[in-house]
Parts: C-alpha cells; sequence; structure tokens
C-alpha cells in the first residue's frame, strides 16, 4: 500500500518500519541505516538525478554511503549513516531515522531504503509528482510506503491507493464561525469514509548528524596545509601518504581540489573550516599568515578559492 499524507506531519502513516519522525513510539536508530543497494535501487536514485539534471551516476555504487559520497556535491545535507541495525527488526518495530525532510536528499533516501531493504519506510517528498513512475515500483515491492508532502497533483495522485490531508476553509469575510477551525480533521481518500477526527500528536523531527570524516582524510588535509602550504603537486602529497585514496576521497567530499592542467591539489576552505572545528587553526593557521612549514609565497588565498 502506497500513502500520500499532505500537511500533517503528526500523522503516522506506517506502523512497522522506517520513518523520519522521532515519535513516541519510535525507536530511534543511530544514524540511516546504510543499505546494500539493489539494481532497483540504483536506478530509483538515477531516475531522481535525471529528473533534477543532477549529473551524477550512482549506476555502480554499491551501498547508500557510496551515493551521499560520490554525489553530495548535489545533496543539500549532511547525514549520518549506520550499519547498526537488523533487517528482521526493521520489519516488525516501528524506527526512527535522521531523514531531512530536505529534497532531493529524503526522497533519495525514502526511495533507497524501501527499495534496498524491503521495509515499510515513511519519508518526506514534495518531488513525487515527477516520480509516479518511481512510486510504482515501489508499490510493486509489496512494503507499505507512507509520503508525506506540501504537494498535491489532482492529475497524478491516482498512483496512490489511499491520500489524507489536512482539511483547509478559507472563510469568507461575511461568514467567519467556529466551525472554520479544522485543525483536529483531515479528509481522507480512497476509504469509505470522508472526514474524520485526528487529534494533533506531539512529534520532533529525527535531525541528521555531521557524518563522521575518516581520519586518513583528515591526515591528509592536515599534511597538504602544514607540510605543503595547502598548494601542491598530486605526487608529491600522495608520495608523503604513500597512498592515493586519502587524496581521491579529499577531493570527492570537497576538501580539495584538482588541476588536471598542472596536477596540482588544493586545498578550499571548507577544509579550513574543518581544520578550525578539529582545533587545529592554531597550528596551521593564523589570520593573515601563511602556514607553518610553507613556503610563504603562494598564501592561502591561492589555496582557498581553489
Amino acid at each position: 500500500m502506497i500513502k500520500l499524507i499532505l500537511g500533517r506531519l503528526d500523522y503516522q502513516g506506517i506502523e512497522r518500519g522506517v520513518t523520519f519522525r522521532l515519535s513516541g513510539n519510535a525507536k530511534p536508530l543511530d544514524g540511516v541505516p546504510n543499505a546494500g543497494l539493489t539494481p532497483l535501487g540504483r536506478a530509483l536514485i538515477n531516475r531522481v538525478f535525471h529528473e533534477l539534471g543532477i549529473n551524477c551516476d550512482a549506476t555502480h555504487v554499491t551501498r547508500l554511503s557510496d551515493v551521499l559520497e560520490n554525489c553530495g556535491f548535489a545533496l543539500p545535507a549532511s547525514v549520518e549513516l549506520t550499519n547498526n541495525y537488523d533487517v528482521g527488526e526493521l520489519r516488525t518495530s516501528l524506527y526512527s531515522a535522521p531523514i531531512p525532510t530536505i529534497e532531493p536528499l529524503s526522497t533519495i533516501i525514502g526511495l533507497a531504503l524501501a527499495s534496498a531493504l524491503r521495509v515499510n519506510t515513511e519519508f518526506y517528498s514534495d518531488l513525487w509528482p515527477r516520480l509516479t513512475d518511481a512510486l510504482a515500483q515501489l508499490k510493486a515491492l509489496g512494503v507499505d510506503v507512507a509520503i508525506h508532502s506540501s504537494v498535491f497533483d489532482p492529475n497524478r495522485f491516482y498512483i496512490f491507493d489511499e491520500i489524507v490531508r489536512r482539511l483547509i476553509r478559507v472563510p469568507r469575510t461575511d461568514e467567519l464561525r467556529e466551525t472554520t477551525d479544522f485543525n483536529s480533521k483531515v479528509e481522507v481518500i480512497g476509504v469509505s469514509r470522508r472526514f474524520i477526527e485526528y487529534p494533533a500528536r506531539p512529534f520532533n523531527l529525527a535531525e541528521p548528524r555531521e557524518p563522521k570524516i575518516d581520519d586518513d582524510v583528515v591526515n591528509a588535509v592536515e599534511v597538504l596545509v602544514r607540510d605543503l602550504g595547502g598548494v601542491a603537486t598530486l605526487k608529491s602529497l600522495t608520495d608523503m601518504l604513500r597512498s592515493q585514496d586519502a587524496v581521491l576521497k579529499a577531493i570527492t567530499i570537497g576538501y580539495m581540489t584538482y588541476n588536471p592542467g598542472d596536477l596540482t591539489v588544493r586545498i578550499t576552505t571548507k577544509a579550513l573550516s574543518l581544520l578550525k572545528s578539529l582545533s587545529h587553526s592554531g597550528d596551521v593557521l593564523e589570520e593573515g599568515k601563511p602556514a607553518s612549514g610553507g613556503s610563504g609565497e603562494s598564501g592561502w588565498s591561492s589555496g582557498g578559492s581553489g
């Protein structure tokens, strides 16, 4: 069953599975389940990218974390993932994961969890009118999917088995009566009843947390800043680190930029913010001065602007 819920985040759409709402009966997870992607899951993610014109490809990635790492430039929020979950338990109880209600991240994660784990999933999506083919795929999986949204398209709602929407009435100025208060009412389309009383439930949103950054990435950033002055050839940096993996990770997530013209890597302002947040700023950056150990002539502006 696939359900659309409009304007009522407090309305519980699933009884078991993974939700984004941190309600009283939901058990919190450490992060978003780092699901291993199936061919269908990768196809659904690429469908979202294609619809939005995002130049990123999930065809060959294996896990949800790979999508967030490789395509992080197009996803406007940080999400912490967890491998500490049991699919069998997700199918028998309600669990809250820190899925932000921010597009396209919420839609991508919702599609991935439902298709990869085959568990009931509740997520937020304002993109659903453009993805009815993807929703048809979820419907065919035999799991319950509840989509919260602020968008209602009467030409495309036939994909849903049930639609729940907050009843809103804009009264005429000459017809202000007590009956204009519909805060506790919703309209249900697709079942025998049309109007039901539904009191508001207290809830909080499961807010995302900053992801953990690999120590080898932090070390690569520190070496480039402290020992090489913020800019160096790719070979010199990889020789010092004895590995290219950390450099590639740092470039992918935006801590370094690579210039194929002169084969150099440069530090970015995002990396400087990272070092400052890790309390390394006293060692590698002083206001108006180059980094210690650097040549002093390239300056920080060239590395930071890359």
